[in-house]
């Protein structure tokens, strides 16, 4: 076997594990933690456009063929300068080392730094999408837990702030969420208060955001490890403070909970 069919062979390869690759993350349980779902499909018809194409390449490596330019056409058709297997190596071991020790987890440094941050929900309306709201309507299209709290996602909590419609009806009634528990680093000077946070995603991961609201406690803090799942049931208000707004949920019950499925994970 010559060394062109080798070159051939090891590069067709290449392309074959980069496909293999994504395909991998498509049926496994982890994609789901670095893409927004509805890029999913595209990491799977790139994984097959990929073993496709290396799959045809390795096929068709023995077979000789001219750039079809004529005989003395100028083209440099020679092999390339760069060892194929030294090429095949630089993407297999460093690709086998990362879905090895990869813990597929956000670090905690990530989300402690991003969810410490104060966020304006003006500055980030464009991101919801909330009908106005009523009473009524509040009513209508969310239930309630046992003890009479609207159950409502954290994002849609932290967007209510600076809308005077939402605000007006959010304002005094008492509401049930779900989010990550931890100390509140801004706005705190009694010490009586956490913050929840959600991590939200609306590409990948690298674009994820942290979205929190302040929580405030009567009494004593609990007792719960910090970046605890939590539910949290509590009374709704605001605050303004430099020109923003900012949601607060006066607590009136909290526990802690077990994550959400993945697909939950960031919405």
């Amino acid at each position: 076997m010559s060394w062109k069919v080798l070159q051939r062979i090891f590069f067709s390869l290449c392309v074959i594990l980069w496909g293999a690759v994504m395909l991998y993350f498509y049926v496994g349980p982890n994609l789901g933690k670095y893409l927004d779902p509805k890029f999913h499909f595209t990491v799977l018809v790139g994984g097959l456009a990929c073993c496709v194409l290396g799959a045809f390449n390795l096929l068709m490596c023995r077979k000789e063929t001219s750039c079809g330019h004529g005989g003395d056409c100028g083209h440099d058709h020679e092999e390339t300068d760069l060892n194929p297997i030294v090429a095949l190596l630089i993407l297999l071991v460093p690709i086998l080392a990362s879905l090895n020790w990869t813990e597929h987890k956000i670090d905690e440094r990530i989300t402690d730094k991003k969810s410490a941050m104060d966020v304006d929900p003006a500055s980030m309306r464009y991101l919801a999408d909330l009908p106005p709201f009523t009473r009524e309507t509040l009513d209508d299209t969310r239930d309630k837990s046992a003890d009479g709290f609207y159950q409502m996602n954290l994002l849609e909590l932290f967007y209510s702030a600076g809308d005077p419609d939402l605000e007006r009806v959010f304002t005094g009634l008492n509401f049930e969420t779900e989010a990550i528990l931890r100390d509140e680093p801004n706005r705190n000077e009694s010490g009586k208060r956490m913050r929840l946070y959600r991590m939200f995603m609306t590409c990948c991961a690298a674009d994820m955001k942290a979205i929190p609201i302040s929580i405030e406690f009567d009494g004593e803090l609990p007792q719960i490890e910090k970046n605890s799942w939590v539910k949290v049931g509590g009374e709704m208000y605001y605050e303004r403070l430099d020109g923003v707004v900012y949601p607060v949920l006066k607590v009136r019950r909290i526990e802690e909970i077990e994550p959400p499925f993945e697909e939950q994970m960031y919405k």
